[in-house]
């Protein structure tokens, strides 16, 4: 059974579609980065959608993930692409974040089977990760979460602190009120 300390053990060979382009382009980067970059099966993507949902990482839509104030601190990059150097700058920046290199993270895109990678091969490989479509990264810690928006903006929050008990009790009110009045419409229906 997966869970966060074995999904590594839940991997697949690379797709033959994967962030790098085709199968062949990913044989080609060195044996060292391909180590470091691990593509998860369907048990696994299952999993980790469903845990990064339950932990309320990101709490609001993807152009404003942390709507919730779910974490202390929030730092916006908005300066990507289209600029000199700015893709040396964004990964100057995520240096910055103060990760280290070593940690494992989940990368979870929309067009892309699920992946973990350490947070220096996502540096690395960031041109070809932040492309074109929303991406969501975060470690098992879930004390961070970085959020990527296909409109060139990247949201880092740190030190979480959203409880979600009280969207819990509204959605349990709202039950309680649909069960006593079968008519009602729930707005989450």
């Amino acid at each position: 059974m997966v869970d966060i300390n074995n999904i590594q053990n839940f991997r697949i060979p690379p797709p033959d579609r994967n962030f790098i382009g085709a199968a062949t382009a990913f044989a080609a980067i060195p044996e060292t980065h391909q180590e470091q970059i691990v593509f998860l099966d369907k048990a696994a993507e299952k999993y980790i959608f469903e845990f990064a949902s339950a932990a309320h990482l990101v709490t609001g839509g993807f152009w404003d993930p942390f709507a919730k104030g779910n974490f202390k601190t929030v730092e916006e990059y908005d300066e990507l692409y289209g600029m000199p150097g700015s893709n040396q700058d964004l990964k100057k920046w995520l240096f910055n974040r103060g990760i280290p290199f070593s940690t494992w993270v989940f990368v979870l895109m929309d067009a892309e089977p699920p992946m973990m990678m350490t947070w220096k091969m996502m540096i690395k490989y960031i041109d070809h990760i932040f492309f074109g479509s929303d991406v969501m990264i975060f470690d098992k810690t879930l004390n961070w979460c970085l959020v990527y928006f296909h409109e060139n903006r990247v949201f880092f929050g740190k030190d979480k602190v959203y409880d979600p008990a009280e969207d819990d009790l509204r959605m349990q009110e709202l039950n309680e009120r649909k069960k006593k009045y079968p008519q009602f419409k729930h707005p989450f229906q």
